[in-house]
């Protein structure tokens, strides 16, 4: 998945581990690989298969490798990475926020911060809201 102009402030570990989502279930963070695994919905909004999702040092892109399976419709594959730049806020609208940001904060630019990771949909983003909001 390319980067494009989300290059500049895009760094994967930062980008997932600034909120507390990537430690729920279905988010898996490997530490040592700093890779991302989740389960994600295929293009029949039914199927699911488990996603790896990793940022190779000083690359341009994402790596998304979908587990056990060899060959995806170009549907299927438009849906993970719909999914995947949702969760990431990957996107040119989200880039100018997050430089517009960067402006009004330069600190917030240093530590690299100006991305929230959600989930793949607001239906999951609300149930996790609701249900965190009476956790002690």
């Amino acid at each position: 998945m390319e980067l494009g102009e989300n290059a500049k402030s895009f760094k994967l570990e930062t980008a997932v581990c600034n909120h507390g989502f990537f430690m729920m279930a279905p988010n898996y963070w490997i530490p040592t690989t700093k890779t991302l695994m989740r389960v994600l919905r295929l293009s029949d909004s039914i199927t699911c298969v488990t996603v790896s999702i990793s940022h190779p040092s000083n690359q341009n892109f994402l790596q998304v490798e979908v587990i056990g399976m060899d060959k995806l419709s170009s549907q299927d594959e438009d849906a993970i990475l719909s999914q995947v730049g949702r969760m990431l806020r990957i996107s040119a609208q989200d880039e100018r926020n997050i430089e517009e940001f960067h402006k009004v904060n330069p600190q917030a630019k240093k530590k690299g911060f100006g991305r929230l990771f959600r989930s793949p949909t607001l239906f999951e983003d609300v149930i996790k809201s609701i249900l965190l909001c009476n956790c002690p």
